[in-house]
């Protein structure tokens, strides 16, 4: 097994329900940590340590069943909650959380899940929501946005076979628009359907209607070659499985068992590292880590929370959200065992930490996904190459 360090550098304990986690660039240049729990949407910033600041934060009025942060290329981007029957638009205006929009009701809906990606190519991020009520996905596109104004319009609503319980895009490279992977129940199990925009609209992909477990987390990563994306899904059964497309689904590979369930996963690249890790946590507290080209049944590394987790989201930086099922958010560092790590000081830049270090502004900047010409922060993790 691997060697990992892991550090937790920060936390908050009084959410006082489950706790779901996104990134996005709402309010700052780097990544905000948006989470929900209960009713309340939070938003904190990084601070000029390894803490977050909460900034603001409002109450739905119903509970947030889902969220997910996008539909601008560039920031200022918008929280996309979902509830029991519609989606709501969140943005910071004066500097507080504000209802930018809402859709109309769809009353029995029950939004479990939902995810942003440009999926017909013309630039502009739609809403992909999964409607578990009305066993479909909500598909919502961008019809109109100003400085005060964003409006949403149905551009089409997908049947499935049964209950909607997860949905996640996954990029098929250059030249090809993305697939929409949505997990759907199936009896006791779950099956996962594929659906891609055309030009008469949405298409049927691969599917795999009868999976050996019931889906309860899902993602996409670059997790056995770069430049291919493949499936990642966590079971009911206590392990995750990957899954290959092409003309057909395929598992490529299941993992051991890593609990009694596997309620989140998320893939990408973690600090100090140049390929994608994909992420499971349990109820039982564990992280485990699969680095790709993932070839093996065993996790890679493992990490012991101390507490229940419920929800993950990996951000640009390689910093890892983490929201648990009793009230917590956390944030972890998670690097490479012999990686020297620097928290930014006021002052500081990537021309004298390379002096200090003994290495290259380059190097430093490649490592850590920064322009070369770009700013550091105070508080800012840096992984020292």
């Amino acid at each position: 097994m691997s060697i990992i360090k892991a550090s937790q550098i920060w936390s908050r304990t009084d959410l006082n329900n489950p706790v779901m986690v996104a990134w996005g660039n709402i309010i700052s240049s780097r990544p905000d940590l948006v989470a929900a729990a209960g009713n309340v949407i939070y938003l904190f910033v990084p601070a000029a340590s390894t803490e977050y600041m909460l900034i603001s934060a409002t109450d739905v009025g119903a509970p947030v069943l889902s969220i997910a942060v996008g539909l601008a290329i560039t920031p200022p981007q918008y929280i996309v909650a979902g509830l029991a029957d519609r989606v709501v638009v969140f943005g910071i205006r004066d500097g507080t959380l504000s209802r930018i929009f809402e859709t109309e009701p769809e009353p029995g809906a029950i939004f479990i899940d939902l995810t942003i990606a440009d999926i017909d190519g013309d630039g502009r991020e739609e809403v992909i929501a999964a409607s578990e009520g009305k066993q479909a996905l909500y598909i919502y596109r961008l019809a109109e946005e100003t400085a005060t104004e964003i409006r949403l319009e149905l551009l089409a609503i997908r049947l499935l076979p049964g209950p909607s319980q997860k949905v996640t895009v996954l990029d098929r490279g250059a030249g090809n628009l993305p697939l929409i992977v949505a997990a759907y129940k199936n009896n006791s199990a779950s099956g996962l359907l594929t659906l891609f925009f055309t030009e008469r609209g949405f298409a049927e992909g691969p599917a795999e209607p009868n999976l050996p477990s019931l889906v309860t987390s899902l993602a996409t990563g670059e997790l056995r070659v770069q430049g291919a994306e493949e499936i990642a899904w966590g079971g009911g059964d206590g392990a995750l499985r990957i899954v290959g497309v092409n003309d057909q689904l395929t598992n490529i590979l299941t993992s051991d068992n890593l609990g009694s369930l596997v309620p989140a996963l998320t893939a990408g690249m973690i600090a100090g590292e140049k390929r994608d890790t994909l992420i499971a946590g349990t109820p039982e507290g564990f992280l485990f880590g699969f680095t790709a080209p993932v070839a093996s049944a065993a996790p890679d590394w493992a990490v012991r929370t101390g507490r229940p987790v419920y929800d993950l989201a990996l951000n640009s930086e390689g910093l890892l959200g983490l929201g648990t099922s009793d009230g917590a958010v956390q944030v972890w560092l998670l690097t490479p065992a012999g990686r020297t790590i620097h928290v930014v000081r006021p002052g500081e830049t990537l021309y004298g930490l390379a002096l200090q270090y003994g290495t290259t502004e380059t190097a430093i900047a490649e490592l850590n996904r920064i322009p070369v010409a770009g700013l550091i922060y105070p508080g800012q993790t840096l992984i020292i190459p």
